[in-house]
């Protein structure tokens, strides 16, 4: 492998199940939550060049360019914890893909590629916990998108269990043009008076015997009650509409993914959704980066 540049796909993720257990003495809210990869990807080049510092290069309008970027501090993060710092510029292009404010992990899995790329261009020999360690101080999700495939989340992200994968089974995404930012509906949430609730071992149980139909019915995102937004409603209900099994919000939002049994459908589906600024079929796959 080229010492010099490595080049990264940094998948995406749904939640399949999201559950608010807890509350932590310094705000942090306690999760359980059921995360999977699937095969959307931003695409990261990182190169060691003649110079100092950190350049980010991306043609999507609005990506911050600066240290307010997690991919940047990925990068001050992972020479604070090693020690190793590159004598040579890191250059880093971002091909975006994956939709932001989605809560579909677009920004912490551009962070989780930063902390491998360097890793690896700096042969640190770093192993995936003592990443994870430095990924969870970045974001909830960066431990998820290090390790990938289906887990089981817990804590305030930190904690992860493997679960067996899905079986086949194809996602129809879309996204509404409306933002949700995590603190805010985290907030919401707090303000419910009542708090929806739903059995995780009923998921799980679904889950470890590969019944499709029985993961669809156990989907439960316990922020969807608080965010009750028009535009997310409704594209949960086109998406029933047009033939998924289920249908709910992941993470803090805004992208609605439907569950399909065939691939056929799925792109049927997406097809007459199309005027979505975002809408694509993903499947579930078993990793959270790639190297190419």
């Amino acid at each position: 492998m080229d010492n010099k540049s490595l080049t990264i796909k940094a998948y995406g993720k749904l939640n399949l199940f999201l559950d608010i257990v807890g509350r932590r003495d310094d705000g942090y809210h306690l999760l359980k939550t059921v995360m999977q990869s699937v095969s959307i990807y931003d695409l990261l080049t990182f190169r060691l060049t003649d110079g100092i510092g950190i350049e980010l290069k991306c043609d999507v309008m609005g990506f911050p360019l600066d240290r307010h970027n997690l991919i940047w501090k990925a990068i001050e993060a992972f020479y604070a914890y090693t020690g190793i710092r590159s004598e040579r510029k890191i250059t880093v292009e971002i091909h975006k893909n994956i939709p932001s404010m989605a809560g579909m992990a677009g920004g912490s899995s551009d962070c989780a590629a930063a902390l491998v790329a360097m890793n690896e261009l700096l042969n640190a020999r770093l192993s995936l916990s003592q990443l994870c360690e430095i990924g969870i101080r970045l974001g909830a999700d960066v431990p998820f998108t290090l390790t990938g495939g289906t887990v089981l989340c817990e804590g305030i992200g930190e904690r992860l269990t493997k679960l067996p994968s899905l079986p086949q089974l194809y996602f129809a995404v879309v996204k509404p043009d409306v933002g949700i930012s995590t603190p805010e509906a985290y907030k919401l949430y707090d303000l419910l008076t009542k708090k929806p609730a739903k059995s995780y071992s009923e998921f799980e149980k679904a889950l470890k015997s590969s019944d499709l139909n029985g993961i669809a019915k156990g989907l439960f995102n316990a922020l969807e009650a608080a965010t009750d937004i028009n535009e997310i409603s409704q594209a949960k209900k086109r998406l029933l509409e047009h033939g998924a099994i289920n249908s709910m919000m992941t993470g803090s939002g805004s992208a609605v993914f439907g569950i399909f049994s065939n691939l056929p459908d799925a792109e049927r589906c997406i097809e007459k959704m199309s005027d979505y600024s975002f809408a694509s079929v993903v499947t579930p796959i078993n990793k959270g980066w790639e190297i190419i």
